[in-house]
């Protein structure tokens, strides 16, 4: 028994690692994107190249629309909470005169 957990440990380690080695290989290949975009050019000699989009690359203007959107209503809100903080003060001063004004006048 103790011989096939380790063996089932191995797998699961064996497979971790496959993993983050096909992640890092993805990651790569973006990065290397534009070098082989810039080579297929002067392959090229200038002539128009058509190629679809990189799924990579869809899936990460898709993330960075959605972060830009997110911010955007980050900004709003931090906005919106300046906005009544400022309001807060406002009435804790107005508070603060009216009961001054209160004990001046039981005083």
């Amino acid at each position: 028994k103790k011989k096939k957990k380790k063996k089932k440990k191995k797998k699961k380690k064996k497979k971790k690692k496959k993993k983050l080695l096909s992640e890092n290989n993805v990651a790569h290949e973006y990065e290397n994107m534009d070098a082989e975009t810039s080579e297929q050019v002067d392959l090229d000699r200038g002539k128009a190249v058509v190629s679809e989009h990189d799924p990579l690359v869809l899936i990460l203007q898709e993330q960075l629309a959605a972060q830009k959107a997110e911010q955007e209503l980050l900004k709003e809100e931090v906005k919106n909470l300046t906005e009544s903080q400022h309001q807060v003060i406002k009435t804790q001063d107005d508070m603060k005169l009216k009961l001054d004004a209160i004990l001046k006048f039981f005083g």
